[in-house]
């Protein structure tokens, strides 16, 4: 049953038009509107959104309430996308929600109104499931954007929060920062509380011109401080002025994951009023710590073998900040790339970055199993005019990752990155 679904699915277009919010909004009040029933948080970002809305759901459960996530994309099942409690959703409930929505699109297509989309489907699909769980808060990753995505058919949220802005899907979102951030911030809405990353001057002048009056808390990358990783665990502080000063611990290697954290707590003290299960003071600081130390996301500098490591950098900005961790993590070793990248990314300064790794030793670039796979002969070229190590190539991932295996060693590093499409693949083949 799972296959011929999920075949289904994907055979919808991923970025065929669509009939906007408004016929989101009709399509969710018709199935009963799932999305009211919960806390709505909703999160936009080039970067981190993935990793601040895992942060977020992991400190609400260890205060005690019943969760949904909705992320994408997913790197090797798509339940993935769908999590309660942090479990991505069984067969049989992603069943239910599959056929709770096509009966809808059926009754619909009678009637001459245009298919959803891939997205559109998974987004009503996990709206529903959620009503029928019984979630108390529900975690909501943005698709692509913001202002236009499916996602932001929920009127009034309960919290927003925008990560990272760099620059990616150029195309569609436009070609300069504060355009990208303008689209970004079309997930703010009058009265709905605001928490954002101010990294960038840039983006955030137009978050904070669209912001307004909002109530809103820039978290600001100087409050991050004395920050110090060791095998696998980040320390650092948070001295912010809206509350008392965090001493906080992750498990991960990712440096990046510091201001991902950050905007956690940040949103976590702004709802504080409204979660009454954590009195006194010291019981909801100690559950937040908690909830921090516990969050494993996958695809974000995750081990998967020994000395061996996924991370679903895929634009200039997220392999910037992947440079930065593997050298703060491996100062001393020996360090080898896994990389293939999407046909409709501006890779070359991706390449650039991970050419400047001081321990760099080997490069085999390889091609993503799908229709968006970018010919590795090319990639290759732009490696060997940045630099002048080892550099192989195959269109096959098992047998780049066999490669690289075998360059690492007892005693080197691999790091595979690019694409959370490769990241799925190598993530199968152990």
């Amino acid at each position: 049953m799972m296959k011929e679904i999920v075949d289904y699915l994907y055979n919808i277009p991923r970025f065929a038009r669509t009939g906007g919010l408004e016929q989101t909004r009709e399509r969710l009040r018709l199935l009963g509107s799932p999305e009211k029933s919960f806390h709505y948080i909703h999160v936009a970002g080039t970067n981190g959104k993935g990793s601040v809305c895992a942060y977020m759901e992991s400190c609400l459960r260890q205060f005690g309430y019943k969760t949904g996530l909705f992320t994408s994309p997913h790197l090797v099942r798509i339940n993935e996308r769908i999590r309660i409690n942090n479990e991505e959703i069984s067969d049989e409930a992603f069943a239910e929600a599959f056929y709770k929505v096509k009966a809808l699109v059926d009754a619909q297509a009678a009637q001459g109104i245009a298919h959803p989309t891939f997205f559109e489907f998974i987004y009503l699909m996990a709206m529903w499931a959620f009503g029928k769980a019984g979630i108390e808060y529900g975690v909501i990753e943005t698709g692509l954007g913001g202002r236009l995505d499916l996602t932001n058919a929920v009127e009034r949220p309960d919290l927003t929060v925008i990560t990272s802005i760099g620059l990616d899907h150029t195309a569609i979102l436009g070609d300069t920062i504060e355009k990208i951030a303008a689209e970004k911030a079309g997930i703010i809405k009058p009265g709905v509380p605001l928490v954002y990353l101010a990294a960038r001057p840039e983006a955030a002048q137009v978050i904070e011109k669209r912001a307004g009056e909002i109530l809103s808390w820039p978290v600001r990358p100087e409050w991050m401080v004395d920050i110090s990783g060791t095998a696998g665990q980040i320390h650092f502080s948070l001295e912010c002025p809206y509350f008392e000063k965090y001493d906080i611990m992750l498990n991960t290697n990712g440096m990046y994951q510091v201001e991902n954290a950050a905007l956690a707590v940040t949103a976590m003290e702004i709802l504080k009023k409204d979660l009454e299960r954590c009195e006194p003071e010291t019981e909801f600081r100690r559950r937040l710590l908690t909830g921090l130390e516990m969050m494993r996301w996958p695809g974000r500098m995750e081990s998967v073998g020994e000395d061996v490591y996924v991370d679903g950098a895929h634009n200039d900005d997220g392999i910037r900040e992947l440079v930065r961790s593997v050298e703060q993590a491996f100062p001393e070793k020996d360090i080898y790339l896994v990389f293939a990248v999407a046909e409709d990314k501006d890779y070359r300064e991706m390449v650039r970055h991970l050419c400047s790794i001081k321990g760099l030793k080997g490069v085999v670039v390889t091609e993503l199993d799908n229709g968006r796979r970018r010919d590795f002969h090319e990639v290759m070229g732009d490696f060997q005019k940045n630099w002048n190590g080892n550099i192989q190539g195959t269109y096959n991932v098992s047998e780049a990752i066999a490669a690289g295996l075998a360059w690492k060693g007892c005693d080197g590093v691999l790091i595979c990155t690019g694409s959370l499409y490769l990241v799925g693949h190598v993530k199968e083949i152990f």
